[in-house]
């Protein structure tokens, strides 16, 4: 077994299996990469970035484990290399890709809640917003009078989530030329972590079920 200073998506280092045969090599992930992906709701997400990694990488791929087969010794070193890189690579592809697809199916809902409340005359599914360094994709967007804008973005707990929603509402905070409203709607307050809590200090944090009351209130504040 070989640690290999490579990472996937949950900060595990990658560890490749190695068996000698002769003058020959055999490499393999042990299916880790799997592993990786179904621990973080990914495996969906897997087979197609595994295998384009694979071919990338020039190694094999058996639905399950990345692997060199019997390569010769003298390439031992490039086949760790390789097969490390791909299984952490398909691994990470996949968490965001699922992550991606968790998030588009979160604003989709996230919507037809804000348009319950606000009207659908009122509600943009995204508009470009800016902040003080940079323009920003926003979605779910309520127009009010006097160019007050409410912003009500879907968020999980996945850390680019996270992240992207703290320097987002950070950045629009500071805006010379814009009024907002900055929310970040979740499932369950419950779910918060130290991280998520963090962004509770750019943005009000609302629940997807809360009374519309509370959307209205968000709504209308700076």
């Amino acid at each position: 077994m070989i640690n290999v200073p490579v990472t996937y998506p949950s900060g595990a280092s990658v560890v490749v299996e190695v068996e000698q045969n002769a003058d020959q090599v055999w490499v393999s992930d042990m299916g880790m990469g799997l592993v990786e992906a179904e621990m973080m709701a990914a495996q969906e997400s897997y087979e197609r970035r595994a295998r384009a990694k694979a071919e990338e990488f020039g190694v094999l791929y058996d639905n399950s484990a990345m692997f060199v087969l019997w390569a010769p010794m003298g390439r031992l070193e490039a086949a760790v290399v390789c097969v490390a890189n791909a299984s952490a690579q398909a691994s990470s592809d996949a968490v965001r890709h699922a992550a991606e697809t968790q998030s588009h199916k979160q604003s989709a809902v996230v919507y037809e809640r804000i348009k319950d409340v606000f009207g659908e005359q009122s509600v943009s599914r995204s508009v470009k917003v800016y902040g003080k360094r940079a323009s920003w994709e926003a979605q779910n967007v309520v127009h009010f009078l006097k160019a007050h804008r409410a912003i009500f973005e879907p968020m999980t707990m996945d850390s680019n989530s996270i992240s992207t929603k703290f320097l987002m509402f950070s950045d629009l905070r500071e805006s010379d030329s814009e009024h907002y409203s900055l929310n970040v709607v979740i499932d369950d307050m419950e779910q918060l972590d130290a991280r998520a809590k963090m962004v509770g200090d750019v943005a009000n944090i609302v629940r997807l079920n809360a009374p519309d009351r509370d959307f209205r209130q968000h709504g209308a504040a700076a």
